[in-house]
């Protein structure tokens, strides 16, 4: 059985050869998919590198039993007036070798894709991996603010009418996307069992940072996004930075994108001193080590659907403070949510939490434990069960229609 898996994601392809990179989409989370069938084709954007060019991402994403098409960007008004049926024939092209399609909302390539799949009379499903409003809306510009309505009624269309639907969040996304078809929640976030030892670990620290140095010790803050867009809420990260400096606070980031624009705004603020960008690192072992030198996470984003990066802080038993932005909420207990673009809650909360080892200790063992029910063994069983009934949906339709043709 063959399935197409459409989504708007660009992935870098090394020149001369098959190999393909991406950071997150690697090759593990395809493996995902072909435990219910046996060959996959991911239609989405590919940069095609040149001969001296190395890929920014350094996961390889190719694998046996998986080929990747491109398709053009569609990702704007003019982009999808020009390039539009240029896509839906290359859609249509890989659909009519598969039997079916699990498309990524929101998304412009996903939504084509079930389009053309519609007409084609293919079995489709949708994942459910963000709010299109808050996406669009806070993006940055008038387009965006302009088109966030158009997308988000776009995509609660198309998922009414799937008949399997997977969301990664337990109840956010359901409430502003709901279907009628079968539904599972199950996190798109995958986290290695992190030992016992790591929040035996975190609790050393914390009882260390205050027996030993007392609360004027350096009290590293992280927070794990990309600085392309303001998504992540980094602005109001160095906002709050900028209301406690009584305390000796670094604020640490790391992710992709322009850190110019940032900088200077930390500089705006006064607080350039304790601003710190990383260059991004392959996820894993590499941002573990990264996270356990932190002694606080901050999510402060303005859109979400469920966020790795805070999950992961919480595997290493990180005290966190979020904001009200996707499941964030069902990550964090209330306490320490804050509501989105409010900097100076959020420099109170950090605050309050840098003042208690007790309350640091508490928030490391709940978010150790929360982190706990998104570790591969758990998720990879529910969202095989999912996708399996799925495929075997797609078989009995199948039988049906060739039944039929036997039969006409």
């Amino acid at each position: 059985m063959k399935f197409v898996f459409a989504y708007d994601v660009q992935v870098e392809q090394t020149h001369g050869s098959n190999e393909v990179y991406h950071n997150y989409f690697d090759y593990n989370v395809w493996k995902r998919y072909l435990q219910a069938c046996s060959e996959l084709t991911v239609v989405t954007r590919i940069i095609e590198l040149g001969p001296e060019q190395e890929p920014v991402n350094r996961k390889l994403s190719s694998g046996p039993n998986i080929t990747f098409q491109a398709v053009p960007n569609l990702s704007n008004p003019i982009a999808q007036l020009t390039n539009r049926k240029q896509a839906q024939a290359i859609i249509r092209k890989q659909l009519e070798g598969a039997d079916a399609l699990i498309a990524r909302l929101p998304s412009e390539i996903g939504a084509e894709a079930i389009r053309v799949a519609k007409r084609m009379g293919k079995p489709w499903a949708v994942e459910v991996v963000g709010h299109a409003w808050d996406a669009l809306w806070n993006y940055g510009t008038w387009q965006g603010k302009v088109y966030a309505p158009i997308m988000t009624l776009r995509t609660k269309r198309l998922v009414k009418q799937a008949s399997y639907a997977l969301y990664v969040t337990r109840s956010f996304l359901q409430g502003h996307y709901p279907t009628k078809g079968r539904t599972i929640h199950c996190s798109n976030v995958e986290v290695g069992s992190a030992p016992r030892e790591v929040l035996r670990d975190r609790l050393e620290r914390i009882k260390q940072r205050y027996t030993v140095s007392g609360e004027a010790a350096e009290l590293r803050i992280g927070l794990v996004g990309s600085l392309a867009s303001k998504y992540k809420g980094v602005d109001i990260a160095i906002q709050a930075i900028a209301q406690l400096k009584d305390l000796n606070v670094s604020f640490h980031v790391l992710g992709e994108g322009d850190q110019s624009r940032w900088r200077r705004y930390a500089d705006q603020l006064g607080v350039s001193d304790r601003i710190v960008f990383h260059d991004p690192v392959p996820s894993g072992t590499e941002v573990q080590k990264w996270l356990d030198k932190l002694d606080m996470y901050m999510q402060p984003s303005f859109q979400e659907g469920l966020p790795r990066a805070l999950i992961e802080a919480m595997s290493r038993a990180l005290p966190s403070i979020g904001s009200t932005a996707g499941g964030i909420p069902e990550l964090l207990p209330e306490q320490w949510i804050t509501p989105k673009g409010n900097w100076a809650e959020l420099a109170d909360k950090i605050r309050l939490l840098a003042a208690s080892p007790e309350l640091m200790q508490e928030a490391a063992v709940k978010n150790y434990e929360e982190a706990g029910q998104y570790s591969n063994e758990v998720l990879n069983a529910r969202r095989t069960a999912f996708w399996e009934s799925f495929a075997q949906d797609v078989r009995q339709q199948s039988r049906i229609s060739v039944a039929k043709l036997v039969e006409g």
